[in-house]
């Protein structure tokens, strides 16, 4: 009994090459925005070209038609515009390196991180088009870019993420 106790204490396999996964956290969010951008951009495409090859819709007087389809113009390239800003996010903290992956639909850039920047993310508090509350956990990079790491509506599934975040960098 003694004895089996005592390799149970001393078993090198168990306690000292214990592997840890690494903890990673994503914000795949803006791929919403860009499927929507791009499905708004596609239907102008075609009402333009179906305006063009009729010579308009003969609904309305043609300088009010040509005005609403500028106008649709123009929140769609607001729209796609404000959305390709917005990068996918991938936080992997392993144990011996943190790694940020941002990805924007033509671009991707990789920065490793420091585990005392990590100390620093927030939540912050805003609200969606019903006035009901918004949360991010949003991270201040080196190089003064707020990056949000997650989203949600519930506030204690970010701070479940945030709490995982500092109890990997401990």
């Amino acid at each position: 009994m003694f004895n089996a106790r005592l390799n149970r204490m001393f078993d090198v396999s168990r306690h000292s090459c214990r592997v840890t996964p690494p903890l990673t956290i994503r914000n795949d969010w803006p791929i919403v925005g860009w499927v929507f951008g791009g499905a708004w951009v596609g239907g102008l495409v075609v009402f333009t070209y179906l305006y063009a090859r009729d010579g308009g819709f003969d609904q309305f007087d043609p300088m009010v038609e040509a005005g609403v389809m500028m106008m649709f113009w123009m929140a769609g390239l607001v729209l796609i515009s404000q959305t390709l800003a917005l990068s996918r996010t991938r936080l992997t903290i392993g144990r011996d390196r943190i790694e940020l992956t941002r990805t924007w639909l033509w671009r991707r850039r990789h920065e490793t991180l420091s585990r005392s920047s990590l100390r620093d993310i927030l939540i912050e508090q805003e609200r969606d088009s019903n006035g009901d509350p918004y949360y991010k956990l949003v991270l201040q990079t080196r190089s003064g870019e707020r990056v949000a790491l997650s989203e949600s509506s519930e506030l204690d599934l970010i701070k479940a993420r945030r709490d995982d975040i500092l109890a990997r960098i401990q």
